[in-house]
């Protein structure tokens, strides 16, 4: 059809001009030509007989009077997006970005959600941030006005605090996911799975900063409604949260017990992305394991990592390789542990990421032990400050305790003293008030 009419009488003349029909020709005597003037005009709005009738004169369909679109137009959009987003699935973030790009510029009303929320999760796999969670925002806004999303509102809730937790603002993340939970109460979904993993997602912002406490006690809660209702996969997400508390808390212990209950969970229903990211986590506490678990590690990061290649999610594919280079550091290959890591460091270098300072952190300690000592341990203090700058204390302060001890062991006291006050900081130990001068005399004491 080659008109772009944009009201039904506006379709409606159009057509008949185009099929040579006069107003009377096209009423037929089924309903007058002054009522078919009406409907040109716009002043009048047919019944649906009519609507039915005048579509089947004119060879054209009722969809097309009514909305503008043909049926066969809507399919052809809608394959278009079905290749995009397996052209997503398959690793191919930019072609799939510019395909809904295209798409979303037809302003079709009938897609538009379906279009923008592939659209937002081909800007996560790139890595882009801001736009990630600028559509995010506008899918949160209609779902909250009753459009109908694929998903529903909670999965959009839970993935804005999971990357905003992902960016470093741990403090944003925690704030939206306490009102989240606050808003899934009085819409009675407390209990459902959805609530579960939102819950479990927020336990890991808590931890991402530092607040163990609260973290343990917000774990505990998801864990017993987990096990009272989740699902399979509800349980594994509260597991494999409750596993990054355990090993924060110093269980190493149970985090990997608990770990494997998440895998053995989901190792059947979930996606192979999430099992993916699920074996990074696992590889990356065998890791901190005295001595580090080295045989148990390698095969699950080269499993994840064959996945994270194929689907191209920036993020999680440079955190799979800062993984690997530090397995490559504790195998005793440095050189190879310093270019894993600087690969990994130029996936994130567009980006404000947590994982960046952690790969900058492998990439300076391989740089040590390659022998590169002082410009080693100069990426190190950079790593810590970056950690700390995020909001990441924990793992800040750890960053800071162990460049302190490369400081005193390679370089001097100075520095390492500054990276202990530092390392306190993280503590949020406030430094002493300073002594009386016992030099003061008289001056310090009382009058009477």
């Amino acid at each position: 059809m080659t008109t772009s009419a944009s009201t039904l009488g506006q379709r409606l003349r159009a057509l008949r001009r185009e099929r040579g029909l006069s107003q009377t020709d096209l009423a037929g005597g089924a309903v007058s030509a002054s009522y078919v003037s009406l409907i040109e005009s716009d002043r009048r709005t047919p019944e649906p007989p009519v609507v039915e009738l005048l579509a089947e004169r004119l060879g054209a369909t009722v969809e097309y009077l009514l909305t503008g679109r043909d049926r066969t137009e809507l399919n052809e959009r809608r394959l278009r997006l079905r290749f995009a987003e397996l052209a997503l699935a398959n690793g191919a973030a930019v072609e799939a970005r510019d395909r809904l790009l295209e798409l979303s510029q037809e302003s079709d009303h009938e897609l538009r959600w379906e279009i923008l929320s592939a659209l937002t999760r081909a800007y996560e796999a790139l890595g882009e941030t801001d736009r990630t969670l600028e559509g995010v925002e506008r899918l949160i806004d209609a779902a909250r006005r009753g459009e109908e999303l694929p998903g529903g509102l909670l999965p959009l809730l839970m993935q804005r605090c999971r990357i905003l937790s992902e960016a470093g603002d741990f403090g944003r993340s925690i704030e939206l996911g306490e009102q989240a939970l606050e808003e899934v109460r009085l819409l009675g979904l407390e209990g459902t799975d959805d609530e579960i993993r939102l819950a479990s997602t927020l336990v890991a912002g808590y931890w991402g900063r530092g607040d163990l406490a609260t973290a343990q006690r917000l774990v505990s809660r998801v864990i017993e409604r987990a096990e009272r209702n989740g699902s399979r996969r509800a349980r594994g997400s509260a597991y494999w949260n409750a596993a990054l508390v355990a090993e924060a808390r110093g269980d190493l212990t149970l985090a990997l017990d608990l770990v494997e209950k998440a895998l053995a969970l989901m190792a059947e229903d979930d996606s192979e992305h999430s099992l993916a990211r699920l074996r990074l986590t696992y590889a990356w506490l065998l890791l901190r394991a005295e001595p580090p678990e080295l045989q148990q590690a390698g095969p699950l990061l080269n499993q994840a990592y064959e996945v994270l290649l194929r689907v191209m999610d920036t993020g999680d594919l440079a955190a799979c390789e800062t993984e690997l280079a530090r397995l490559e550091l504790l195998s005793g290959r440095p050189a190879d542990a310093v270019g894993t890591a600087l690969r990994a460091m130029g996936r994130l270098e567009t980006r404000k990421a947590v994982e960046a300072g952690r790969a900058r952190w492998v990439l300076g300690l391989a740089m040590v032990s390659d022998g590169r000592t002082a410009p080693g341990i100069e990426e190190c203090w950079t790593a810590a400050e970056e950690l700390q700058s995020l909001g990441a204390r924990l793992e800040a302060a750890e960053a800071w305790r162990q460049v302190a001890e490369l400081q005193a062991r390679h370089i001097g006291a100075d520095r390492a003293l500054e990276a202990y006050r530092r390392m306190a900081d993280c503590a949020r130990v406030r430094p002493p008030a300073p002594l009386p001068d016992p030099d003061a005399g008289e001056s310090g004491e009382l009058s009477r």
